[in-house]
């Protein structure tokens, strides 16, 4: 099994549970969305342990519902029936008609530049901006409260499971070099917490916060790759592992923490020894560009297509061959969501499109291809959120 990274806009919204395969035209109209979405998908990989696993079905065919708003650089994050996205503006949205429900200006100058994925409370959307961070109300995008920052974000903000603590990487100039640290702060006030030493990059974030602890991949300041565990209350180093080539963010479960590292999918306990890897690499294995894990399996996305592998004896459950254009996966209740491209779909353009597979045996349920002007990987400028309907 060959085990490449770059950024991806795929979400989940929809609660269908039959299943359609094939491609739907470019002639097909839209579909308003049956009900009210009740999933969420709150920050950068959904939750706090970067599992992109969400207790929701699929849509069950991609039919688009609605096109509407910007979309950057930065992902939309949902949470039942709101939707937000962010550009120089961040905006919120109804999931189920796509209308506009308010919008707050960022007061940013370049809508591109150290804006983060935002993540979303019962009562909050919190983002990093320029030199600072900022909490607005879901209800009217209010501004809660504003807080310095002392550097620039470098990548999304992370919220633990009780929504008390945030997690923000953070460069900043020091004696004429950049540091990169982890910042973590008060969800209520805004107010900092502590600071670890870790060089990150896009790549390699978010962090995970999993029980009492926060982990994450990067380098020391002599550029040694490694996976680092810090305390969640004290941001005390707890332990390190050394990597050889870290390719993905952690995730974070029960029973351990999993990185992609140099085409090898690698297992840790919670106490940071190296258990045996899910996944083996060869010299020709082409890097990993995103997992995800639900349920004991872990879903690989590599340059050689998407695989399903069993966490408890390691086995292959099943493998399609594809090539990934962006580095997303989004795992439903039955289903898999991937933006990946390949042979056996029909389509006049290979890129952009996502395709949903059975989550059981790699069927591949449908495939769709948005409009040449939508490319979730370089573009950098204006583009409509889609939401697929059943």
């Amino acid at each position: 099994m060959n085990w490449t990274r770059r950024r991806t806009l795929t979400s989940l919204l929809g609660v269908a549970t039959t299943t359609l395969a094939g491609c739907l035209g470019d002639n097909i109209e839209h579909r308003a969305l049956p009900d009210t979405p009740t999933g969420t998908w709150r920050q950068a990989a959904h939750d706090a342990g970067n599992t992109s696993f969400t207790d929701v079905s699929v849509p069950s065919r991609a039919t688009p519902a609605w096109e509407t708003g910007r979309a950057d650089t930065i992902q939309p994050v949902v949470a039942g029936d709101q939707l937000f996205s962010v550009d120089d503006k961040l905006r919120a949205f109804e999931t189920q008609t796509g209308d506009q429900l308010w919008q707050t200006d960022l007061e940013i100058d370049d809508p591109v530049g150290p804006v983060t994925t935002p993540a979303v409370t019962a009562e909050s959307v919190i983002l990093g901006t320029e030199n600072r961070l900022v909490a607005f109300a879901r209800e009217d995008g209010t501004t809660q409260w504003e807080r310095p920052l002392q550097g620039m974000p470098s990548g999304p903000v992370t919220v633990d499971r009780d929504h008390q603590i945030g997690i923000v990487p953070v460069e900043r100039l020091t004696n004429e070099s950049v540091t990169t640290e982890l910042r973590a702060f008060e969800l209520s006030s805004g107010d900092h917490r502590w600071s670890g030493p870790l060089r990150i990059s896009l790549q390699t974030t978010p962090p995970t916060v999993f029980d009492k602890q926060v982990v994450a991949t990067g380098y020391t300041d002599d550029d040694v790759p490694v996976l680092r565990a810090f305390g969640v209350t004290d941001g005390e180093m707890q332990w390190e592992q050394e990597l050889d080539d870290p390719e993905t963010p952690p995730v974070t479960v029960q029973s351990g923490v999993f990185v992609g590292d140099g085409g090898t999918l690698r297992q840790y306990s919670h106490s940071g020894e190296q258990l045996e890897t899910v996944a083996d690499s060869t010299d020709d294995q082409p890097a990993i560009a995103a997992i995800a894990v639900a349920d004991e399996t872990a879903f690989v996305l590599s340059g050689d297509g998407l695989s399903a592998v069993s966490i408890p004896d390691r086995t292959n459950q099943w493998h399609f061959d594809a090539n990934p254009q962006a580095d997303g996966i989004c795992v439903g209740q039955e289903t898999v969501v991937a933006p990946v491209s390949s042979d056996e779909f029909d389509l006049d353009t290979s890129w952009p499109c996502i395709a949903a597979f059975d989550r059981s045996d790699g069927t591949v349920q449908w495939y769709h291809a948005f409009d040449d002007a939508f490319d979730p990987v370089t573009t950098h400028h204006p583009l409509s959120l889609t939401a697929l309907s059943s």
